[in-house]
């Protein structure tokens, strides 16, 4: 919690900068604070490395974690290929597959990961020395209790655990922590400054898109989370502060209506019949079922599970704050059905075993982060037309 704090105080700085080059309000591309912001926690916590991304220094490795991102997105449907391709051969003939594919996309893809996987594999072997000195490492970021780290040292998992293993882990974290809540907390607004009342201070995109269109619900949010401070000042790490119904239901609005992971896909492991909660009418009948084969690959659209009016009711397409607050989480649905996402029954962070692992992560950094701004800054729509692109992050293929 101390490094989320620390990290909000620093994008509220960041924003702080690009106010003070004009008198008045002005639009402000927050997309590249909530950037910095989300590698230095998961650089943090994650594996105790310093990725100082407001300080403005160059770092290579930050530079390769986002251009694997870019490089996604540019080979575009060939991504729908990855599952399939994973499957190929050995790991030395999917590797000569990518060195040799005729796609400029690919190859800068390739040449990012490859650079990822280096830095990641020099971290490790950094961290791993420290360890075997016998020094204390709690001076160093993350003061040793990084997850990394703390996977290193512990008995039993030393040699189970090979350097591959914790070099994927790294980038996993890195995935998991830093593109998924980068997407909720990315965007161009017009950001006003608050005068600071006494000692008082303040992700972004799709949450501050939605306050800045709903003055009202801006305005209430920031009263509660500047009441909560009033009371609470002393509170250095500020826990409390993920327990505020407001804020909560907020977020949890917000991550239904605009899932980070747009699209989750599973692999079918055997012939099975699929029941259909709801009937499709169709001219010829009604479906109820549908036959799935071993091997089909099956695509669930997260945006449509989390807007769909027989679950969330008529008003499943809203930004209602408000359904969340004072009700239990079978009252907000509109179903008996027992409903399978592992977050407050949406399918924003998956379902089962694959479900996804850092949502508490996730959700911490949201909350922090917005009630930093919203507490120091109003927000308004950009005074140029934004487009919303459809985000691109999907769950990888399982077997479930």
């Amino acid at each position: 919690m101390p490094v989320f704090m620390n990290t909000a105080k620093e994008i509220c700085a960041f924003v702080s900068r690009e106010l003070s080059t004009s008198e008045s309000p002005k639009d402000v591309d927050v997309l590249k604070g909530a950037t910095s912001a989300t590698i230095d926690n998961i650089g943090e916590i994650g594996f105790g490395y310093a990725f100082n991304s407001f300080k403005d220094e160059h770092n290579p490795y930050s530079d390769s974690i986002q251009e694997v991102t870019q490089s996604l997105i540019r080979i575009g449907p060939l991504i729908q290929l990855l599952p399939y391709v994973h499957q190929l051969g050995t790991a030395a003939f999917r590797r000569w597959m990518l060195d040799t594919a005729p796609f400029n996309a690919v190859q800068y893809l390739r040449k990012a990961v490859s650079f990822q996987h280096e830095q990641a594999d020099k971290i490790l072997r950094t961290r791993e020395e420290l360890i075997s000195s016998g020094v204390d490492i709690s001076s160093e970021t993350g003061g040793g209790r990084d997850i990394i780290t703390l996977l290193m040292k512990t008995e039993g998992l030393k040699t189970s655990i090979d350097r591959e293993t914790l070099v994927g882990h790294m980038n996993v974290f890195i995935a998991a922590g830093h593109e998924s809540t980068r997407f909720a907390l990315s965007g161009i607004l017009v950001a006003h400054p608050l005068t600071p009342p006494g000692h008082r201070s303040t992700a972004i995109g799709r949450i501050l898109d939605e306050l800045a269109h709903h003055q009202d619900i801006q305005n209430t949010l920031r009263d509660e989370l500047n009441y909560y401070f009033d009371k609470n000042a002393d509170e250095l790490d500020s826990k409390g502060l993920l327990d505020l119904p407001y804020l909560d239901g907020v977020v949890r609005e917000v991550l239904r209506l605009y899932p980070p992971f747009t699209i989750i896909t599973r692999v079918c492991q055997e012939d099975t019949v699929l029941p259909l909660a709801y009937p499709i009418n169709t001219p010829s009948g009604k479906i109820s079922s549908i036959p799935v084969k071993k091997g089909t690959v099956v695509f669930l659209n997260n945006i449509f599970y989390n807007r769909h009016e027989e679950i969330w009711g008529e008003r499943a397409g809203d930004f209602l704050p408000e359904r969340w607050i004072g009700k239990k989480l079978n009252e907000v649905t509109e179903t008996e059905l027992r409903l399978p996402g592992v977050y407050s029954s949406m399918m924003t962070f998956g379902a089962g075993s694959y479900g996804c692992i850092g949502i508490k992560f996730a959700v911490m950094e949201i909350k922090t982060i917005i009630a930093g701004l919203i507490r120091q800054f109003k927000f308004e729509p950009a005074t140029q037309e934004c487009t919303w692109l459809v985000s691109l992050v999907y769950m990888r293929a399982g077997y479930n």
